[in-house]
């Protein structure tokens, strides 16, 4: 239910099960304003609530077993349809899947690999406690790294 601030300036979406038949005071997160609301059903949605009912239909028992039988060709005829739709839609999908876009995967790979390396120079003290000599190893990819990036740079100018 749609509840309008009496300010004029808001409009609040509102569950109709918050709201009992008696009414509860309401507060408008725009104006802090407080205001009293109850919950009123005019004549005229009523009136269109009723209009909405159909009546009941009482057919023959005929008739009846005769649309029965029609419901049942028209739904076999919709099912062998939708049959040939689910296979083509399913052969789009696998043939969608199967494409794999290999330069993301390749993008993905190397910044990957940057990272690493890029952590790996971050605790290159540490980590030549446990194996000396791998600072001379870090220094060189690091220094590539920087020289690839200055590469770069200079074929953007």
């Amino acid at each position: 239910m749609i509840i309008t601030c009496p300010c004029g300036d808001k409009k609040f979406n509102v569950d109709a099960s918050l709201i009992p038949q008696e009414g509860r005071t309401l507060q408008c997160g725009f104006c802090e304003r407080k205001w009293f609301f109850k919950t009123e059903e005019s004549e005229e949605e009523t009136k269109v609530l009723e209009k909405n009912i159909p009546e009941p239909v009482i057919e023959d028992n005929k008739n009846l077993s005769e649309n029965i039988k029609e419901d049942i060709v028209d739904e076999e005829n919709q099912g062998t349809e939708s049959l040939k739709g689910s296979k083509e839609e399913l052969s789009k999908k696998l043939k969608k899947k199967n494409d794999i876009n290999y330069f993301n995967i390749l993008i993905v790979i190397i910044i990957s690999f940057i990272a690493l390396i890029l952590i790996l120079d971050t605790f290159k003290v540490q980590l030549s406690l446990i194996m000396p000599n791998i600072e001379i190893v870090l220094d060189n990819l690091y220094l590539s790294i920087n020289d690839i990036k200055l590469f770069i740079l200079d074929l953007i100018k």
